[in-house]
């Protein structure tokens, strides 16, 4: 006997009792029985027998439907439904009772159309004779003799016995009849009641009407066919098909006559062998299609629901096909790996890797951008995280330039494009966490760039290196410095995607709420050290954006009280120092006193605001105090990197003149770090200590500055650093310094080393030096005395040491300038501007940033020497002389084009003393002289002018008044950029270290120069743009202050022309002539000032060379201007107004006309403004340019041809009114006519017909019989004494056409 389960037993106890009471084959001891219904009585139980009446003509039963959707649900009770949900526990109480629900609003919500899909619907077999059936009477009944013994029928029965089809109404209709007669002796179940005919066509597009009998028709002739054919042949005929065929519309058609076969299972006898051929047929065909497939696992129908096999879907088991190799041409979309490699076509990946999990191009392993972002939407954890990860290994490598080469388009911009920031976000605000960090680590990889962080930190310690500039697009930095603001109400209604392509960090930060989002994290989720480095380092991003996203990373609530409390504690646990940090709260963070640093820099108030409300000044305290590093309980490379931050934050408030009191608290702990920096050697020391001694330095010049303006203070505290504090500093700083020169001077040239610490020093010595000169208790005598041993004793040997000559080798190595194919810029989106740094294994590859560059030390040693000559004029006039005057004002050109916003200081300083200085141009003056004198007596220019006065122009005297009218020059172009006075005075503050004015350390964008290649053209592009605004119509005379600037331009640019053509020749020479002919534009009679007049002769003269002319590109894009077409059109209508055929005036205006240059600036002279026709008078002898520029090559534009021509023959155009017009035209028309080519036939023999015809028998003389131009001859024209023979022979066969004989 089988034991009960006892507590404790599992279900494969229960199993195994089940299997030994089987095997025993046992009874049961428990048997169910079903017991009978107790309403159901036992005669309920027996049939009961109906009447049944069959009438004639109709059927005995209800016909059935012929087709019934399976897929249509059926309706069920409402007591089966109620049933299948309380036994799936779906039974809802509050549901059940809105299905009850009586009232009104309820009832018409239910209201549903009635689902009459699987309605039977009958054939229309009975038609009724009148418009309703007849009404039937029942008679008198007797029942039959012979039914006596039988039950008797009810009289309903008897009555309808007796009746027929006839008798209701009915009629039967014919065919139906049959049909039914038919059925009745072939079977009740078999349905033939409609032909036969083809399963393809069905003459749906044969015709709306007669469509079937068409169909019928070709289904016919197709049977004979077949009918008339062997089986061989049909088999034969058969399988050209099949190969004719695509194989999936033979499936189809396969599949849709299984269906019609399947649809009628009972056909008669006749067609039985057929239907089992073709069906033995479709099966062979599947298995042929099953083993084609060559599945790794073979279908069999007795598997679990495998009795319909699905051959689409198991063709996903096949082996995948060979990737296409072949597109050199198209490309092929780009793939990655979840390493972020770009994954080649032909390369060869095992799909257990999971990289041909996608759609489309299975058999390529990687997946694409848009399969990425569609992965990122995905419900997924998992496929969220690695399409994240990856997206972050793409970007990674792409910014170092991993990519480059191997992809179209750049990467960063096309997916920002694509809309990945809102990815992101949307991800940042998932409930998972891993995601959230996933997300942040995403958003570092777009913002943040590394190799940006990591050039800015490298040139600290330069001159101005603290100063950082804004990494803003160039439309933000329009709108927020502009005069005149767009009220907020009349800005049109822009959506978050407009304002992302315009401006990345400002979207995020105004419009997406990134920094409550961060705030959130850091305070609430409690991240790792990776994802906590990774939030600062995308504050510090949006930090450097612009001043106004700093204020608001400080206004965001609580975002910086966490950061400044969990990253900058003043006091933590032990750590251990061997292991690496996991968990950053609560401990001093490097990267959030960067973040500090940041936000300081971006303005006076901000940095108040952080020594003030956050307290950082304890924190410096903190940091500072310890001697040694190892003291701060922190790894050493953490402690030495948060030392080096704090100086450099610290150097930053001191810029203001702020937390100068910390000097005083800390002074013993100053003397120490000297003590130590005289004692160490530098060759040895780390990395990070000597960025941290070097950081230091820059401190104690900042001290120094401070001190010597803490005379000038309004109100200046007890505790403000005094110049007796910072003596015995500064004259330590001193020894070390020249310690370190000397040392510079004799080794460098035989072992490179970093000249960071060195050039710091050197900034130390020039501000000391300064600010020491500044005071009032300065002694010139012993000042001068110290000068003049300091420079021979340090620098004059420096100057001439074969270390310090290595240095200056290597700065052209070393130059950005001179070598841009070094300079790799890393790629960018222009609404995420950044400097465009690279890193290659770990370092900068820019040239000027590069291991041991020469940059930083050389404008110290530089800085140190301008200092010098300034206090001591002596040690000045001693290195001056012609040759350095020459090389002085060469740099000064050349680099005033480089400077960047932020340098505006140095713009005006080199503007107002050396640019325009006289003195520097007189001492070059005898190399200029000599120059002239080799000019001949042609190199003069002789024009006529409108008032018909000859003017010759001799440069010499031209170059002679412009040396001597260089200080008016100098005030023109001071008053021209006098609007920038503000921002230049900001520049000076911070270029001169005046901390007390000094209001942000930031620059605008870097990428773009403070002034244009063609800043010697600005002021008269000022006068051009405000003259041409107002209006052609209006008549506008220049006043004397306009006159003269328009002449001091054009007098410096000839200076330039003529002495500094590398200068200029860095301007294309299409934008010279441009910004010249705005002379002519400017004012209608400003011309025709004779000074001005003399100037544009002679620029003309320099730029009618041939070198000049062959460089002349009237179809490039030329800045200010929309397109050249317009400017030219301006010109033509200015000379028509107001040039009474000026011969200067005209010349500029055949400048385009020239064959090379495009044929619509001819075009618009020949056709918009024909008025010049008539009064360019210049004659040939007054054109400074060659000829043949006008007439080769010939003209093979019809259209202008027979503008020419029509000109001519009008009389519009004639030699004296404009003879290089009229040769032009004659010119061109001649080599046309006598073409060779057998084009335009018919037009050139009805140009020679007019011209036969014409009364004008000078101009068909000029143009049938002209030979070449000479200007000796009458009209500059040449002619033919005796036309060629194939002239000849062409004129007597026009002639001959036009009277036949």
């Amino acid at each position: 006997m089988i034991p009960r389960p006892k507590p404790g037993e599992s279900e494969d106890d229960l199993l195994k009792f089940q299997q030994e009471f089987l095997a025993k084959q046992e009874k049961s001891a428990v048997s169910v029985v079903k017991k009978p219904d107790k309403r159901k009585t036992a005669q309920s139980s027996v049939p009961v027998d109906k009447d049944v009446v069959n009438l004639e003509d109709l059927p005995p039963s209800k016909p059935e439907p012929k087709h019934v959707d399976p897929n249509i649900p059926h309706k069920k009770s409402r007591f089966s439904e109620s049933w299948e949900a309380a036994v799936k526990g779906e039974d809802d109480p509050e549901a059940r009772f809105a299905k009850h629900d009586r009232h009104m609003e309820a009832v018409l919500s239910k209201i549903v159309e009635r689902d009459t899909r699987n309605l039977q619907t009958f054939p229309s077999v009975l038609e009724c004779a009148s418009g309703f059936p007849k009404v039937m009477h029942r008679g008198n009944l007797e029942q039959n003799k012979t039914e006596i013994n039988k039950k008797p029928r009810s009289l309903f029965a008897q009555q309808m016995s007796k009746m027929s089809a006839n008798d209701l109404g009915l009629k039967v209709k014919g065919n139906e009849k049959q049909a039914h007669i038919k059925m009745e002796e072939s079977g009740p179940e078999v349905d033939v009641s409609s032909e036969s005919g083809s399963h393809i066509i069905q003459g749906t597009g044969l015709s709306a009407t007669f469509g079937g009998e068409e169909a019928q028709k070709i289904h016919q002739e197709n049977l004979s066919k077949l009918s008339s054919m062997t089986p061989e042949e049909i088999i034969e005929e058969r399988n050209k098909l099949l190969q004719m065929l695509d194989p999936k519309l033979v499936n189809f058609l396969s599949s849709r006559k299984n269906k019609k076969s399947a649809a009628e299972p009972n056909l008669p006898s006749s067609n039985s062998e057929s239907m089992e051929m073709t069906q033995s047929e479709n099966t062979k065909e599947r298995l042929a299609e099953a083993s084609e497939l060559d599945l790794p696992i073979k279908p069999d129908r007795k598997w679990v629901h495998m009795d319909k096999v699905e051959y689409d879907k198991l063709s996903w088991l096949k082996d995948l096909p060979q990737p296409t190799t072949d597109h050199s041409e198209t490309g092929t979309t780009a793939r990655f790996d979840f390493e972020g490699n770009l994954v080649t076509s032909d390369e060869g990946i095992d799909v257990k890797l999971g990289l041909h999990h996608h759609g489309n191009e299975p058999e390529r392993a990687g997946y694409s951008l848009e399969e990425l972002f569609h992965l990122c939407r995905s419900t997924n954890t998992q496929q969220r995280l690695l399409s994240l990860k990856t997206l972050v290994n793409i970007i990674t490598k792409a910014r170092n330039g991993d990519l480059e080469g191997h992809v179209n388009s750049a990467i960063l911009p096309t997916v920002l494009n694509a809309g990945i920031l809102f990815l992101i976000r949307w991800a940042m605000d998932d409930s998972v966490e891993s995601v959230v960090f996933m997300a942040i680590k995403t958003l570092h990889s777009i913002l943040v760039s590394e190799a940006d962080e990591e050039a800015l930190d490298r040139v600290l310690p330069w001159f101005q290196g603290h100063v950082s500039p804004c990494l803003k697009t160039c439309r933000m930095s329009a709108e927020m410095t502009s005069q005149n603001p767009t009220p907020e109400d009349e800005k049109p209604q822009e959506t978050d995607a407009d304002v992302l392509k315009r401006d990345v960090i400002y979207a995020l930060v105004m419009r997406m709420n990134l920094l409550p989002r961060l705030r959130h994290i850091l305070s609430q989720s409690h991240p790792q050290a990776p994802v906590v480095l990774q939030c600062t380092d995308i504050l510090i991003r949006i930090v450097k954006h612009s001043p106004q996203m700093a204020y608001e990373v400080e206004r965001c609530p609580e975002l910086l009280d966490v950061i400044v409390e969990e990253f900058l504690p003043t006091s933590w646990r032990m750590l251990d120092v061997k292991a690496p940090l996991s968990d950053l709260y609560g401990v001093p963070v490097p990267r959030a006193m960067k973040l500090v640093r940041c936000l300081a820099q971006a303005g006076r108030n901000l940095a108040a605001t952080l020594l003030g409300k956050y307290h950082i000044k304890a924190r410096f305290l903190r940091y500072l105090v310890e001697k040694n590093a190892d003291n701060l309980l922190l790894l050493q490379s953490e402690a030495l990197r948060l030392q080096t931050e704090s100086y450099r934050t610290w150097r930053a408030c001191l810029s203001y003149g702020l937390a100068d009191d910390l000097f005083t608290d800390i002074f013993p702990c100053i003397l120490s770090q000297l003590e130590t920096l005289q004692m160490e050697c530098l060759e040895t020391c780390p990395g990070l200590q000597y960025n941290m001694m070097t950081a230091f330095i820059t401190v104690l010049e900042s001290v120094v500055l401070l001190a010597a303006q803490s005379d000038q203070r309004k109100f200046s505290s007890s505790e403000s650093v005094t110049w007796s504090q910072v003596t015995d500093i500064g004259s330590v700083v001193m020894d070390m310094c020249q310690k370190y020169m000397k040392k510079l001077g004799e080794t460098y040239q035989h072992k490179k080393f970093n000249l960071d610490f060195e050039a710091s020093c050197l900034n130390f010595m020039a501000s000391y030096l300064l600010s020491w000169s500044s005071l009032k208790s300065f002694d010139p005598v012993a000042g001068l005395q110290y000068i003049e041993k300091l420079y021979g004793d340090t620098f004059e040997p420096l100057l001439h040491s074969l270390g310090f000559q290595a240095v200056l080798s290597s700065l052209c190595p070393n130059s950005s300038i001179l070598n841009p194919d070094l300079q790799i810029k890393m790629e960018y989106a222009d609404n995420l501007p950044g400097l465009g740094m690279r890193l290659k294994e770990g370092d900068l590859v820019e040239p000027c940033l590069l291991d041991y560059s020469p940059l930083g030390i050389v404008t110290a040693v530089l800085r140190v020497l301008h200092v010098i000559g300034q206090i001591h004029r002596g040690l000045q006039e001693k290195t001056d002389g012609e040759q350095t005057a020459s090389l002085l004002q060469k740099l000064s050109l050349r680099l005033i084009t480089h400077l960047q916003h932020g340098d505006e200081f140095l713009v005006h300083d080199l503007l107002s003393t050396v640019v325009f200085s006289p003195n520097i141009w007189k001492q070059g003056e005898e190399a200029m002289m000599s120059s002239m004198e080799s000019l001949q007596l042609s190199d003069a220019v002789h024009l006529c002018s409108v008032t018909q006065e000859q003017v010759s122009v001799n440069q010499t005297q031209l170059v002679a008044a412009t040396l001597s009218e260089l200080v008016p020059i100098r005030a023109a172009y001071l008053q021209t950029f006098s609007d920038q006075q503000k921002v230049a005075m900001h520049s000076r503050h911070r270029f001169l270290m005046q901390a007390l004015d000094v209001q942000n350390l930031v620059t605008s964008s870097p990428t773009e120069t403070l002034l244009p290649q063609d800043w010697m053209y600005l002021p008269l592009i000022h006068l051009y743009n405000r003259f041409s605004s107002v209006g052609a119509d209006v008549q506008n005379a220049l006043s004397k202050n306009q006159v003269s600037m328009v002449t001091s331009v054009l007098r410096w640019v000839y200076l330039l022309e003529r002495f500094q053509p590398k200068v200029t020749g860095s301007v294309s020479v299409t934008l010279r002539v441009s910004r010249v002919m705005c002379t002519f534009l400017t004012g209608n009679d400003l011309f025709m000032e004779r000074t001005v007049y003399l100037y544009l002769a002679a620029l003309l003269r320099e730029f009618s060379t041939p070198q000049l002319l062959d460089q002349m590109n009237f179809t490039e894009e030329i800045p200010g201007i929309v397109s050249f077409y317009d400017l030219y059109s301006a010109l033509l209508q200015q000379y028509e107004a107001v040039s009474f055929g000026d011969s200067l005036f005209s010349c500029y205006v055949l400048l385009p006309v020239q064959q090379k240059h495009d044929i619509q600036l001819r075009k618009a002279l020949w056709t918009e403004h024909q008025g010049i026709l008539r009064c360019m008078r210049l004659p040939l002898k007054e054109i400074p340019l060659p000829l043949d520029r006008f007439l080769n090559p010939e003209e093979s534009d019809v259209e202008l041809i027979r503008l020419y021509f029509q000109n001519l023959l009008s009389k519009r155009l004639q030699p004296h009114w404009s003879p290089l017009l009229y040769v032009i035209a004659v010119h061109h028309v001649n080599r046309f006519i006598y073409n060779q080519e057998k084009k335009h036939t018919r037009l050139k023999q009805g140009m020679i017909l007019q011209l036969q015809k014409s009364t004008h028998k000078e101009l068909c003389q000029h143009l049938l019989h002209y030979k070449m131009v000479n200007q000796e001859k009458d009209h500059g024209i040449e002619l033919y004494e005796e036309l060629p023979p194939i002239r000849k022979t062409l004129l007597g066969q026009v002639q001959a056409l036009e009277h036949p004989s």
